[in-house]
């Protein structure tokens, strides 16, 4: 746990204490970017019947977690374009 902590306080003390708020939200839209790569092969595997046999994923939670990878990535970039802007 102090290996997590080690970039915050860097953070802070080179940013100082009012930035804490601004290096919260950055760590959080990191994160939301890297939500499409983490969820494109959790759902292609969980949907593969050789690979997952009768636990696989029916067609409709397919279905339902490709539509929610699209939205996410819709929003992302979303996001993107009007912070570039």
């Amino acid at each position: 746990r102090a290996l997590a902590l080690v970039p915050a306080l860097i953070g802070v003390v080179w940013l100082g204490e009012g930035a804490v708020g601004k290096l919260l939200v950055l760590s959080q839209v990191v994160l939301s970017l890297q939500l499409p790569f983490a969820l494109w092969p959790l759902i292609r595997f969980t949907s593969d019947r050789r690979l997952m046999g009768p636990f696989a994923n029916s067609r409709l939670v397919a279905s339902i977690a490709w539509s929610l990878l699209g939205l996410i990535s819709l929003a992302n970039l979303t996001l993107l374009y009007f912070w570039m802007a």
